[in-house]
């Protein structure tokens, strides 16, 4: 029970964080928001994969393989998550100028994170494991100089 309301807690944060950067910048355009809520979509699957993955939510063993498919799904859309026209949001102006290196950060992900659901199917922690931390480590490149707030301070990630 108390890991239920863990779990409602993460997520009803993430929808509140998600609907308050929205709501709080109407001029994004609805790529702009559409980028926002992948993004969101990721960052909710990372979660609960490591809550599961760590042992702190005990669910039947195809939620973490759903959690890890999810992630894997959703980040084979951050390619095309920045179209001419969809600045602003979290997403700083350097991706556009810079979009080969942004593009190379996405298919790292992609890859990191296929790798990982493939694990979770297989039923290997190790490779889980390995395979996060390459997810993760992929996401924090990007995000590091690619991820920020308008006023030039970095975001929440």
């Amino acid at each position: 029970m108390m890991y239920r309301k863990i779990i409602l807690a993460v997520w009803a944060t993430t929808l509140m964080l998600t609907s308050q950067t929205l709501l709080a910048d109407s001029e994004l355009s609805d790529a702009a928001k559409y980028r926002a809520n992948v993004m969101s979509t990721i960052g909710s699957s990372f979660g609960d994969f490591i809550l599961l993955y760590l042992g702190k939510v005990q669910q039947p063993d195809d939620h973490i393989v759903t959690q890890a498919e999810i992630l894997a799904n959703a980040s084979t859309l951050i390619a095309d998550l920045v179209p001419a026209g969809s600045e602003g949001g979290e997403a700083l102006p350097a991706i556009w100028d810079n979009m080969d290196e942004y593009l190379k950060y996405a298919d790292d992900a992609a890859t990191a994170t296929s790798a990982l659901a493939e694990a979770a199917v297989a039923g290997d922690r190790a490779a889980m494991g390995k395979a996060f931390k390459a997810a993760g480590n992929s996401c924090k490149a990007c995000h590091d100089k690619f991820h920020g707030l308008a006023d030039g301070t970095d975001a929440d990630i």
